[in-house]
């Protein structure tokens, strides 16, 4: 006999109770109320999908409980993330059936189930257990294995060039050494041609109050720069003072690559445009990599941030949260 499944009325009703229980309880039994929720809502879900989300159908009915969910969540007040049903619905395939360890969070639970190899999956869960694994420290193991989100963790590449690295140009090919110093967004700085040549690579160094020139390694990373964020201008966008050396400053739209954030003027344009307010402020420091422009003039680059506003460079090579896969992976792609 087929099996009857729910309404997306019905089912967003089971899930919204599900997830009020999650946000009244979780003080009580730690991670417990939260890991039992998201299987529950896992359950649920392959009711409806079995192992289907990704056929025409399946996309549809998974709007519709999305969209009905996301009116019933403001109701009721609870917070809800369209993602969240997709992550619950991996959670329950792969940990059905198995206990669940409830000193490890839903985040760390989440990580895991993006892991396709089940023995590196395994392992990673028993080293996390172990070793008191942060989700942060846990993403990275998972990521070194190439296991971890399928093509996605190949996808995203860190900046991980230094600033002030730049290419020699000849503006004017009618004249033989008239040398400028490309420093992006269409600025140019001309130099003495005496010791170098068209396509030399140059790292910039200020001195007191001079800035020096000399040869860099060839291979170098080039169009990586020390940015401030003048205000979020929507759910993929930025405008933001980037310093360019030679004590320049370009104002510049930068466009978030690979993140595709609903319209503004939609709830979820809003919803996505208030969600990074709240990560990036007026003020902070951001690492940026630009790549080229988009049909609009707007530069597509990548973003390091971190919470403290003056982060310097350094800090952020080494230690900045990449916004682009941060975004991509709350489902802004």
């Amino acid at each position: 006999m087929k099996q009857k499944q729910n309404s997306p009325q019905n089912i967003t009703k089971q899930i919204s109770e599900i997830l009020k229980s999650i946000q009244t309880n979780t003080y009580k039994g730690g991670n417990k109320f939260f890991l039992d929720g998201y299987y529950e809502i896992g359950s649920l879900l392959s009711e409806e999908f079995n192992t289907d989300v990704m056929g025409d159908k399946a996309k549809k009915k998974m709007k519709d409980i999305i969209e009905s969910l996301s009116k019933e969540a403001k109701k009721i007040e609870i917070g809800f993330s369209r993602r969240s049903l997709y992550y619950a619905l991996k959670f329950y395939y792969i940990y059905r059936g198995k206990t669940l360890d409830y000193g490890l969070s839903w985040g760390h639970y989440r990580i895991l189930a993006s892991v396709s190899d089940a023995n590196t999956r395994r392992k990673l869960e028993k080293d996390t257990i172990k070793n008191g694994w942060s989700c942060l420290v846990l993403e990275r193991k998972a990521r070194e294995t190439g296991y971890y989100g399928s093509m996605r963790a190949l996808k995203w590449n860190r900046p991980n060039g230094e600033m002030y690295h730049y290419k020699i140009v000849n503006k004017d090919m009618s004249q033989e050494n008239n040398f400028w110093i490309d420093l992006g967004f269409n600025c140019y700085h001309r130099i003495d041609s005496k010791n170098f040549k068209t396509n030399d690579i140059l790292r910039l160094k200020k001195e007191k109050k001079d800035w020096n020139l000399e040869k860099a390694d060839p291979k170098s990373f080039l169009y990586h720069y020390l940015c401030t964020l003048e205000r979020v201008v929507d759910g993929d966008t930025l405008l933001v003072q980037i310093e360019l050396g030679f004590d320049l400053i370009a104002r510049q739209k930068i466009r978030l690559l690979g993140v595709n954030a609903p319209e503004l003027g939609s709830t979820d344009g809003e919803d996505a445009l208030e969600l990074l307010k709240k990560k990036l402020k007026p003020g902070m420091n951001l690492l940026l990599r630009t790549h080229f422009q988009d049909k609009y003039g707007r530069y597509l680059g990548d973003i390091l941030y971190l919470r403290n506003k003056k982060s310097d460079y350094g800090t952020l090579m080494e230690s900045g949260i990449h916004l682009n896969e941060e975004l991509s992976n709350l489902g802004y792609e």
